[in-house]
C-alpha cells in the first residue's frame, strides 16, 4: 500500500462503518470563530475533518481519540508584511530572511525586484493593507525553516491544509488582488520567475517541499494542498502523483464563491473530480463560500448545488464536502443534507451530461443517517434558464424531491422528501435538484 493510501485510509477510518451516517465531511473548529459554539461530541458525530491552526487547537482537542482528523492550517508561500500590524505567523521569517529566501521577477535578484502584490487584511478589529511576498519553496534553508515551524506549531495533528499551493508558475505568482509577477519581456503574467525556469520546476520543489515538511517529527503527515488549478499543465494532476504526501486537492470557491454561484465552472469541476478520483486514493475537498442568512432562498441554493456537485463526482471516502456556507457566524457549518448517502451509482463520468449544461447521476441505494431510503439522484444546470426533467434521463422511479429547512445542524436545519406535485419537474436556472423514492 502507498504512503498516500495508508494516510487516506487513517483520515477516513471514521467512514469505513458499513453505511456512515454521513458523506465525508470538513469544517472549521475553531475557539472564537466557526464552530466556537459546537461541543466536542457534536464535532465528532457530524465532521470527519475539523480545521484550526495556529493558536486555535479547538480542532486537536475535539478529535482527540481518532473520532475525526484534526487539520492544522499552514500557508508558508505567500509572506504577509505589515509594519502597522505585524502577523505573527511570518514575523520569525521576515526578520531571519536573506534576500534568497523570496521569489524574483524574472532575470533579477534583488529586493526591488521581489514578486509582490498586496492584500487587505484584518488586523486587531481593523484592515490593513499588507504587503505580500513569495517564498522560495525550492531554497533547502527556506524548507528546513517552516518543517522546524510546523513540527513545532502542529505536532499531533492529524493532517495540514498546506494553502496558496499550485502546480503552474502563472498560479503561484497570482495572489490576492490579482497577478504578482509580470515578465516585462513577453508583456504577461510570469510563466517563469529568477527561481523557478518553468512549471516542472515548480512542481518539483513542491514536491520536494512537502516531503521535507512531513519529517522532522518522524511521523509522516498528510497534506492536502489548496490550489487546485485549471490550466493545461495542470490536468495531469502533478502534486498528486509521485512520491510527495499530498492526500488531496482542495478545489476553493469553484462552485459558490462568496455566495455567487459559478455555473461556467460546474462542467470544469466534475471533470477534475473524475481526474481526481483516478489517481489511486487520492481526495477531492470541495470548499464553498457564503454568506447569506441561514436558511434564506439563496443558501438553499447554494446548499443544493453543492451537494449536487457532491453526488455527481462521489466516489467514497474521496469526495470531501466544505460548504463553508456561513462563514460569518459562530456554528459549526454542517448541514442536514450532509446525512444523505448515495451508494451503487448507476452512472459514472463522463456519461453524465443528459443535455447542454445539464447533468445527472442516480444512485440504486440511498440511507439518511444510515436508514435506507431507495434510490436517489442529483440533477444539475448551468444553463441560465430551468430546464425540464425528462423521464428518459432517469432509470429509477422517483415521487420526492429533497426540500432543505433552516440552517446548519446546529440551529436545528433539517431536510424532508416532498412529494413531487402534478406540474413538471425544473431543474432552476444554474441551480440544483435532489429526488429520491
Amino acid at each position: 500500500m502507498t504512503l498516500r493510501a495508508m494516510a487516506l485510509v487513517a483520515l477516513v477510518c471514521a467512514s469505513t462503518a458499513a453505511i456512515p451516517r454521513h458523506i465525508p465531511t470538513w469544517a472549521f473548529d475553531e475557539y472564537r470563530g466557526e464552530g466556537a459554539t459546537a461541543s466536542a461530541r457534536f464535532v465528532r458525530d457530524t465532521l470527519n475533518y475539523a480545521e484550526g491552526g495556529r493558536g486555535n487547537d479547538k480542532a486537536l482537542s475535539d478529535c482527540a481519540g481518532g473520532a475525526c482528523t484534526a487539520v492544522f492550517y499552514f500557508d508558508p508561500h505567500l509572506i504577509y508584511a505589515s509594519d502597522a500590524c505585524p502577523f505573527p505567523a511570518y514575523t520569525a521569517f521576515l526578520a531571519r530572511a536573506p534576500e534568497a529566501w523570496y521569489v524574483h521577477e524574472p532575470g533579477f535578484d534583488d529586493a526591488a525586484h521581489r514578486v509582490r502584490g498586496t492584500y487587505e487584511r484584518g488586523c486587531r478589529g481593523s484592515s490593513v493593507a499588507a504587503r505580500v511576498y513569495v517564498a522560495d519553496v525550492a531554497n533547502h534553508d527556506v524548507a528546513d525553516f517552516f518543517a522546524d515551524d510546523l513540527a513545532r506549531e502542529a505536532r499531533g495533528w492529524g493532517a495540514v491544509e498546506l494553502d496558496d499551493t499550485k502546480d503552474t508558475v502563472i498560479a503561484q505568482m497570482y495572489g490576492p488582488g490579482g497577478g504578482f509577477c509580470r515578465d516585462a519581456l513577453l508583456s504577461s503574467l510570469c510563466p517563469r520567475t529568477n527561481e523557478f525556469s518553468d512549471d516542472a520546476a515548480l512542481v518539483r520543489a513542491q514536491q520536494r517541499f512537502a516531503r521535507v515538511l512531513a519529517t522532522p517529527d518522524g511521523s509522516p503527515k498528510a497534506f492536502f494542498y489548496n490550489g487546485l488549478t485549471f490550466g493545461t499543465g495542470s490536468r495531469d494532476l502533478p502534486l498528486l502523483r509521485g512520491n510527495a504526501p499530498f492526500v488531496g486537492a482542495i478545489c476553493e470557491n469553484c462552485i459558490v464563491n462568496d455566495g455567487r454561484l459559478r455555473p461556467d465552472m460546474y462542467a470544469r469541476v466534475l471533470e477534475a473530480m473524475a481526474r481526481v478520483h483516478a489517481i489511486p486514493s487520492a481526495a477531492f475537498v470541495e470548499l464553498n463560500t457564503g454568506r447569506s442568512p441561514p436558511g434564506s432562498d439563496a443558501q438553499i441554493v447554494q446548499r443544493l448545488v453543492t451537494t449536487a456537485v457532491a453526488w455527481l463526482g462521489f466516489e467514497p471516502g474521496r469526495t470531501i464536502v466544505w460548504p463553508n456556507l456561513e462563514s460569518d457566524t459562530r456554528n459549526l457549518a454542517v448541514w442536514p443534507e450532509d446525512a444523505l448517502y448515495p451508494t451503487s451509482p448507476l452512472e459514472s463520468w463522463p456519461e453524465l451530461e443528459v443535455a447542454p449544461g445539464v447533468w445527472r447521476r442516480e444512485f440504486a441505494r440511498c440511507y439518511e443517517a444510515g436508514i435506507a431510503i431507495g434510490p436517489c439522484a442529483a440533477l444539475l444546470n448551468a444553463n441560465p434558464r430551468a430546464v425540464t426533467v425528462e423521464r428518459g434521463w432517469l432509470r429509477e422511479r422517483y415521487a420526492a424531491r429533497v426540500r432543505l429547512l433552516g440552517g446548519d445542524i446546529g440551529s436545528g436545519g433539517t431536510i424532508v422528501r416532498a412529494a413531487f406535485g402534478a406540474s413538471p419537474w425544473l431543474v432552476p436556472p444554474s441551480g440544483a435538484l435532489l429526488i429520491a423514492r
